[in-house]
């Protein structure tokens, strides 16, 4: 083996290490890490308190679904994917009531940003409930990633996510034929 080959062979990684590397980096915003950890063994999903790593940015189920054109986050995923750069999402069926609710993770810059209707925000230090990196299907009440997090401090762009939520509740108003909402 050469040189050149045993350094392009040393620097490939898998997707289950991107993963851990990036599950390592999401631990940083627990409370109690070890309690995290456990929670995530445990029952799938943990509260972290987002805000020095990431924003969390939450859409209403009905949003997404409507900007896709899809009625189900399996379904949604591959075009979720597509239009936010493999950034990181995750449904959550206890947000919004029934409807249930998609979170974006972006760079904390996006706290200076104008937020656009069909976005909230959380307040910077709130607690969010994010699923085990590797809860990446439908899970009985509880979070799971729709986009995966494929490593530490890689992000949706929040331009892509503005965009998705204008559009569906565009949609969603000329579905009601309405103005405005």
């Amino acid at each position: 083996m050469t040189d050149v080959s045993r350094a392009v062979v040393t620097s490939v990684t898998t997707s289950r290490e991107r993963a851990l590397a990036g599950g390592h980096w999401l631990l940083a915003a627990a409370p109690d890490r070890k309690q995290a950890r456990v929670d995530w063994a445990e029952k799938g999903a943990a509260w972290l308190r987002p805000g020095a790593l990431f924003a969390p940015v939450v859409v209403p189920a009905r949003v997404v679904h409507a900007a896709v054109g899809l009625s189900s986050p399996e379904e949604c995923a591959g075009p979720l994917a597509e239009v936010l750069e493999n950034g990181p999402l995750f449904f959550d069926p206890a947000g919004f009531g029934t409807d249930g609710a998609y979170t974006a993770l972006l760079p904390v810059s996006v706290r200076r940003l104008h937020i656009p209707p069909g976005l909230v925000l959380p307040p910077a230090r709130a607690l969010l409930r994010v699923p085990a990196p590797e809860v990446r299907e439908r899970v009985e009440g509880g979070p799971w990633w729709v986009v995966p997090l494929d490593g530490p401090g890689l992000l949706c762009p929040f331009d892509r996510v503005a965009v998705l939520a204008q559009l569906g509740r565009d949609r969603l108003r000329a579905e009601r034929g309405e103005g405005g909402e």
